[in-house]
């Protein structure tokens, strides 16, 4: 790749959208909401706001390939189960499924019927990356949770240690 690509890619992704993980669904929301407008310079903005969250977006999936090290490193993470797997397929097809579906209610018959299994593919993609986001987002979480817990001494217990009084055993 060139150097102007990536750092064209990088510019992108520092730029970060404004709404974070929601800015997939807000893209998706923009698009079906234009669909809805009559006056045609409002359908417009929308489409525009909805473009410009949709090339942030692709900047930061495309960051990911970029500048590998740009993510935190999941070596340290657990391991990724079967069971685990599955549940992110799913929560992502069904994220993917309403971007589409939210896509299609905005565009509707500006897109021909052939570039929608395109589209989902798209959408599939953007949702993947968002649960993935999610799911290392949690893992950073947890890290903290126990160095938060071993800097204060506190016992790392599933279950919480509830006394309502004297232990019946000792009496």
């Amino acid at each position: 790749m060139s150097e102007n690509f990536r750092a064209l890619v990088r510019w992108l992704a520092d730029l970060h959208a404004p709404l974070g993980r929601w800015s997939p669904l807000a893209a998706t929301a923009l698009f079906a909401g234009s669909s809805f407008l009559h006056f045609s310079l409002l359908r417009g903005l929308c489409y525009l706001g909805a473009l410009v969250l949709v090339i942030l977006i692709a900047g930061d999936i495309a960051h990911s390939f970029v500048d590998t090290q740009a993510y935190p490193d999941r070596a340290g993470h657990a391991r990724l189960t079967l069971p685990m797997l599955a549940i992110r397929v799913l929560l992502s097809a069904v994220l993917a499924g309403s971007y589409t579906f939210l896509l299609f209610v905005g565009l509707g018959a500006l897109v021909p019927l052939l570039l929608w299994p395109v589209l989902f593919v798209i959408c599939a993609l953007v949702a993947w990356r968002n649960v993935d986001l999610w799911y290392e987002q949690g893992a950073v979480f947890e890290e903290e949770l126990k160095e938060i817990q071993a800097a204060e001494n506190i016992p790392h217990s599933p279950l919480p240690q509830v006394f309502d009084g004297p232990d019946p055993a000792k009496r």
